[in-house]
């Protein structure tokens, strides 16, 4: 009788335990549903030379769990650099805000290797908003992408600071 009862408490216990432990596996990718920015290492350009009449600089993050709305994606990215302003004599600085994905995981880094070159510009699909501004423009503009897995736009916005552009 005991026996009975331990193989029905196992087989109990494993379809209970099989089914939560799958669930466990699909949200460990994501950072507890919250939404997070942060910059992607070792991918910091500067371009030109500091005496040079131009000079650009370019920052590269990743959010997590970013939010479907473009309005609030772009109230998200706005915020972000309100919070953590980008210091810099640049005369042009550009942000470039990526989806996490299959193909740009949280972890990614570049890799410039022989046979495996794998750059940002080589993850557009995954581009999801970016700002711009310059010395001479200091006003920010601001692109906010609605794209399918594949990268495809389906949507974009456009905004200068707070202006709705078409």
């Amino acid at each position: 009788m005991t026996k009975v009862n331990s193989k029905v408490l196992g087989l109990i216990m494993g379809v209970l335990f099989i089914p939560l432990s799958l669930i466990g596996c699909t949200g460990s990718r994501e950072s507890g549903g919250g939404t997070d920015i942060f910059e992607i290492a070792n991918t910091e350009e500067v371009i030109g030379e500091k005496g040079e009449e131009v000079l650009t600089l370019r920052k590269h993050y990743m959010i997590l769990n970013p939010p479907e709305d473009l309005i609030d994606l772009k109230d998200l990215v706005e915020g972000y650099v309100k919070n953590h302003p980008v210091e810099s004599k640049s005369k042009f600085i550009r942000l470039s805000f990526y989806r996490e994905s299959g193909d740009l995981p949280r972890d990614w880094q570049p890799d410039e290797s022989y046979m495996n070159t794998d750059r940002l510009e080589h993850h557009r699909n995954d581009l999801i908003a970016s700002i711009t501004w310059s010395a001479a423009q200091p006003q920010k503009e601001y692109d906010v992408y609605n794209k399918s897995k594949e990268g495809k736009i389906q949507k974009r916005m456009r905004f200068i600071e707070d202006r709705l552009v078409e």
